[in-house]
């Protein structure tokens, strides 16, 4: 038994420099960036929840097997986010147990892009199972009673910056690079606890969204990451994915003198994510042995953030112009606010009638009935304050067919047109939030000339309509008001 201690210590000792890239290794990181990086914690809009099983070299007993679920979102602001991950990580008789909270704070650099900060603090268990060590006497009472664990803290750094549809990130997994100690393990030799070292690591990605020339629908997402871990070769990964609408994805991977990766996905019913990952080991002389390894995922997205109301970034963005100009000495500003917090109370009055004014504007959006009333009225005027939204002229996910029930509306308005041919209008479509802007574009513009051939098939001049796509949108409480058609008067 006591040589079964040695060697147990020699190979914690040697863990940091024989197998020093500790951080889990995933295939999935391509989609979900927050597994590596705290600095993407809530980038998206939406709330999202992943669950990770990866078996790998699964041919070789007491191979590598890792188990991850990760949570986070936005908070009200999209400035900031927030994330919780946990992790298991076991190999043989060596099993780590990892946990963490993030925080993300973004600036707006303008048209510069956006810079992210993250930071990840949790802990970390390293234990070592005696039970899958097969010995002469399992009863011996050094096996029976002791327990060979550590626990220590654990912290993680990122950064990403974000310009167009290019990102780049850093992340510095176990940055504090701290030591774990096996009181129950002493080495035989020097009588000192043996200790397990946490290697820092140093984690570089790049990605862009490549929207494809002629057809919105269709994206090349290339991705590449390099992971530097001191004492330990150089690593890189260089992946490529082809997206379909957000909602399909096929690509590979190489993953260098490693494996080549096979990977595809799709999102069900909008907000269920599935992935899955095969790696084909190419090293020539374990591929024989490794056999590859899976990784599969399953993701929930939900909601979105409060800041997604295109009118609310309007006034918010309003504001944040006024005091740019107003206050283009920081030091001063900060001086004039110490010494008076009256204009602190005033800025809150402001943002209350910010928010009585996006209350007016949304009085403004008028139904059909009211367009039908005033009409009648002679009190139709042209103007971007006369928009008219249809009761029931609204869209599927992903479609712009005219259903059924739209019908009645738009032969109302379709008379009213021809009975006056100096009418003319502004059709305008809309999606919700969820899918790219430049899909949403495309989808919007759809929806609008939609209703634009409708109305012509049915008598009415080219010449008195115009249509426009504005793309995304969630300034109504449901998806499927969001998914609709208005129309503003634009001269008669």
């Amino acid at each position: 038994m006591k040589k079964a201690i040695v060697l147990i210590a020699f190979v914690v000792l040697g863990l940091a420099q024989a197998f020093a890239q500790q951080v889990p290794l995933y295939s999935h990181y391509y989609y979900n960036q927050f597994l590596y990086n705290p600095a993407l914690a809530g980038s998206q809009p939406y709330g999202q929840v992943y669950l990770i099983n990866r078996n790998q070299w699964f041919s070789i007993p007491g191979a590598p097997r890792t188990q991850a679920i990760t949570l986070d979102g936005p908070l009200r602001s999209k400035k900031v986010g927030i994330g919780l991950g946990v992790y298991r990580d076991a190999a043989g008789q060596f099993n780590i147990t990892g946990g963490s909270a993030a925080y993300r704070y973004t600036l707006d650099l303008g048209n510069s892009g956006n810079l992210s900060f993250g930071l990840a603090l949790g802990a970390i268990n390293n234990r070592i199972d005696l039970n899958d060590i097969n010995v002469q006497d399992p009863l011996d009472p050094n096996i029976v009673s002791t327990y060979q664990g550590t626990t220590g803290f654990d912290a993680n750094f990122g950064l990403n910056y974000e310009i167009a549809d290019f990102n780049f990130g850093i992340a510095v997994p176990q940055i504090i690079g701290n030591e774990l100690a096996y009181t129950a393990i002493r080495n035989t030799i020097s009588g000192e606890d043996v200790r397990y070292g946490l290697a820092r690591h140093f984690l570089v990605n790049a990605g862009y969204n490549w929207d494809l020339k002629g057809d919105d629908n269709w994206f090349i997402q290339p991705n590449a990451i390099v992971r530097v871990t001191p004492g330990a070769p150089v690593q890189y990964d260089v992946s490529a994915m082809l997206n379909y609408q957000e909602k399909y994805w096929l690509g590979g991977m190489w993953r260098s003198a490693y494996a080549v990766t096979a990977a595809a996905g799709m999102r069900l019913a909008d907000q269920f994510v599935a992935g899955y990952a095969y790696d084909i080991a190419v090293h020539k002389d374990l591929s024989q042995y490794t056999r590859g390894a899976h990784e599969v995922m399953l993701g929930y997205q939900w909601g979105g953030s409060v800041m997604d109301d295109p009118e609310l970034k309007k006034k918010f963005k309003e504001v944040d112009e006024k005091i740019g100009k107003n206050d283009s000495d920081i030091d001063s500003l900060s001086n004039e606010i110490n010494k008076n917090r009256k204009d602190i109370d005033e800025n809150k009055d402001n943002i209350d009638d910010n928010d009585d004014e996006l209350e007016e504007l949304k009085d403004k959006i008028k139904t059909f009935d009211q367009f039908v009333e005033d009409f009648k009225n002679g009190k139709i005027k042209p103007g971007s304050n006369n928009v008219y939204t249809f009761n029931n002229v609204y869209f599927e996910t992903n479609k712009w067919d005219i259903r059924t029930d739209a019908r009645t509306e738009l032969d109302n308005l379709n008379e009213v047109l021809k009975t006056n041919p100096n009418l003319k209008i502004e059709v305008a479509g809309h999606a919700d939030q969820r899918g790219s802007a430049s899909y949403n574009k495309w989808l919007s513009n759809k929806r609008s000339n939609a209703v634009r051939d409708y109305l012509i098939k049915n008598g009415v001049s080219p010449s008195q309509l115009e249509v426009k796509g504005y793309g995304e949108d969630s300034s109504f409480p449901t998806l499927d008001e969001n998914r609709r058609v208005e129309f503003k008067i634009i001269s008669q």
